[in-house]
């Protein structure tokens, strides 16, 4: 018996041997298997973080071109402003009654106001406002005061005096107006 159990061990040794062959291949396989799932988990990971990058940069690509569209024309209105101050300034010099007696002037006067009101509607299509604020409560967003006065008929902190007009466009501050407030006395 011990002879026939001998011949049995040595058939299925060969059986044996591939079943031992079997499971360290598939524990290889199954090793194998862990490291790619590990390693499409990274990948994955790495991708939605990727995803998530592209669509922030694309935000911000989209908000600063919107910001260049809206702002874009800003340094030319700032240097387009002090003449456009001259208008106001010359319409407010003038003597109307004076010009109405000489059609020359007259025709210069009203070709000074017809190309301020042109230029104020062309700043309005665009939405910059020119901020003249007397007798207005002081704002330190929009205005920059440059002296303090008393003034008994008025409450403190109100305009005055408009120094220098300001302006703004689409609510951003291009230039503030330079003013005169009023004060309590003493």
């Amino acid at each position: 018996m011990d002879q026939d159990n001998k011949q049995q061990n040595e058939q299925n040794k060969p059986a044996q041997e591939e079943v031992q062959e079997n499971k360290v291949e598939d524990n290889a396989t199954l090793k194998h298997c862990q490291e790619y799932e590990e390693e499409t988990k990274k990948l994955k990971d790495a991708l939605i973080r990727e995803k998530a990058e592209n669509e922030n940069l694309r935000k911000r690509f989209k908000r600063e071109l919107e910001e260049a569209h809206k702002f874009g024309i800003a340094n030319f209105v700032k240097s387009i402003i002090e003449q456009f101050e001259n208008l106001f300034r010359a319409l407010e010099n003038v003597d109307r009654e004076s010009c109405k007696s000489h059609k020359e002037f007259n025709t210069l006067f009203e070709g000074v106001e017809m190309s301020k009101n042109n230029l104020l509607k062309s700043f309005q299509e665009f939405d910059i406002n020119r901020i003249y604020p007397l007798n207005e409560q002081f704002d330190h967003n929009f205005h920059q005061a440059i002296s303090q006065v008393t003034d008994e008929h008025k409450e403190p902190n109100i305009i005055v005096n408009v120094v220098q007009a300001g302006y703004t466009i689409k609510d951003k501050l291009l230039r503030p107006a330079i003013v005169i407030v009023s004060k309590k006395e003493g």
